[in-house]
């Protein structure tokens, strides 16, 4: 019999602790300082340049040096800075170089694989002790997080496998931003926060004994640099006007800022970070219908050097971007590549979707993709009123329709709970199925 369901959620019972919101760096005008680090300067964009601007001509970003003046001043500190603190001079230097560099890749349908000629990030076997660990970071909003089925799913039996996670929570406690101001059932659906602060999701996870590296919110950008030609090939979709899809792309920027956040709470134990076998990154309302399957997926990274592996199906023409599994050799690339390519790179004409966009980053960057058919379960999710996680409202018929996945019933809370063994402090009753469901398409190749 399934165990009986505890939530735990400390809204109100538990003491919280608010610890002052510390002012991180606006990423995209860190960029520019970053360049300016390597001797390029907002004067100096031009065809000589080592550095390809994404702004064709200067009407298309008229305020950037206006912007990129008053947002450096305002924050305390720069991309180049969370370089130099986390990854070391040498580091630096690299990442410098991916900015300035050129590179080219190709596509293929499930492996996309490209060998790269020498790791990102060196682990040495004599910095690493015996215990193996894992690292999540989880980004978004703070009032949109679950986290009853990222412990259910990822944390646990992360744990179970012998890949102790350690867990980053990359969360602005602002008010809720979101890309798709009408839901699926015409109005948007209103989200029951779980957490009363992000001290009370932070004492959730080290309740269980989790080992959490961030204690305080991650300030999102107000009004970050858009790239003119991102947004012009976002309205190639229909339905939206104009503003939106400018509205879209700042909240795609603030996306890609959290993963460069991400990759710096991860190096900022450099000696730990290189412990790390499984690193996953997934969306603060994101979940799956059923638990990883950490053996699967070791093997699968273990496949290619710098793999990623994503969902096998609601790709948007790209990789779906709600969650990955990433090898520790692919990190730097994963998680610092697609701002970087936002502002300077151009744009492929290929790219019609923040999905499409990282793909082609990643292909650029030579990474092994993979979208294996036995991963296709990352969903939507939502807090109730009553604390329960559940499927957001058309999950049903997007899976069947996308995934070829049928869900039995998508009305019930996630079912993938563990129970949290007070005597021995550890988590126990593992229940691997979230929703029951079946696989329509074995080998998913009618998925979109």
């Amino acid at each position: 019999l399934a165990p009986t369901r505890t939530h735990s959620h400390p809204t109100t019972a538990r003491t919280t602790r608010n610890p002052a919101p510390i002012a991180m760096p606006s990423l995209s005008a860190a960029l520019a300082v970053a360049a300016a680090t390597a001797g390029i300067g907002n004067d100096q964009w031009s065809e000589d340049s080592p550095m390809v601007s994404p702004f064709n001509s200067a009407t298309e970003c008229g305020e950037c040096d206006q912007h990129l003046s008053t947002d450096t001043t305002r924050r305390k500190a720069s991309l180049s800075t969370v370089i130099l603190a986390s990854v070391g001079l040498a580091s630096a230097t690299m990442a410098l170089a991916t900015i300035l560099g050129t590179r080219e890749g190709s596509h293929r349908s499930y492996l996309h694989h490209h060998r790269a000629s020498q790791p990102e990030m060196m682990g040495a076997e004599e910095h690493r002790d015996s215990v193996r660990r894992s690292f999540v970071c989880i980004t978004g909003q703070l009032e949109r997080l679950e986290l009853d089925n990222k412990i259910g799913s990822v944390l646990g039996p992360l744990r179970a496998a012998g890949y102790e996670p350690d867990a980053a929570l990359v969360l602005d406690d602002s008010s809720l931003r979101v890309t798709n101001a009408v839901g699926p059932k015409g109005v948007d659906f209103a989200y029951a926060p779980a957490y009363g602060s992000f001290a009370n999701a932070v004492d959730t996870l080290r309740d269980l004994d989790f080992r959490v590296v961030t204690d305080s919110p991650y300030i999102q950008s107000a009004d970050p640099i858009i790239n003119e030609r991102y947004v012009q090939t976002l309205q190639q979709k229909a339905g939206m006007s104009n503003e939106q899809h400018r509205e879209r792309s700042k909240n795609n920027v603030r996306m890609m800022e959290s993963w460069q956040q991400c990759y710096a709470e991860m190096m900022s134990d450099i000696e730990r970070s290189m412990t790390y076998d499984v690193i996953v990154r997934v969306r603060e309302d994101a979940g799956f219908l059923e638990a990883l399957d950490i053996e699967f997926l070791t093997r699968e990274l273990g496949k290619a050097p710098r793999t990623v592996i994503s969902n096998g199906c609601r790709t948007s023409h790209g990789m779906n971007d709600k969650a990955a599994i990433v090898s520790r050799d692919a990190a730097r690339s994963y998680f610092l590549s697609p701002l970087q390519y936002y502002y300077t790179k151009p744009v492929s004409d290929n790219v019609v979707s923040s999905e499409s966009f990282i793909y082609y980053t990643y292909l650029e960057e030579k990474l092994s993709l993979l979208q294996p058919p036995e991963i296709r379960s990352v969903v939507k999710l939502v807090t109730d009123e009553n604390g329960n996680t559940k499927l957001f409202p058309g999950e049903k018929k997007t899976l069947i329709h996308m995934c070829r996945v049928r869900v039995d019933h998508d009305d019930t809370p996630s079912n993938c709970t563990m129970m949290w063994d007070a005597e021995n402090r550890d988590l126990q009753g593992v229940i691997p199925i979230c929703w029951a469901h079946s696989v329509k398409d074995p080998d998913c190749s009618t998925c979109k």
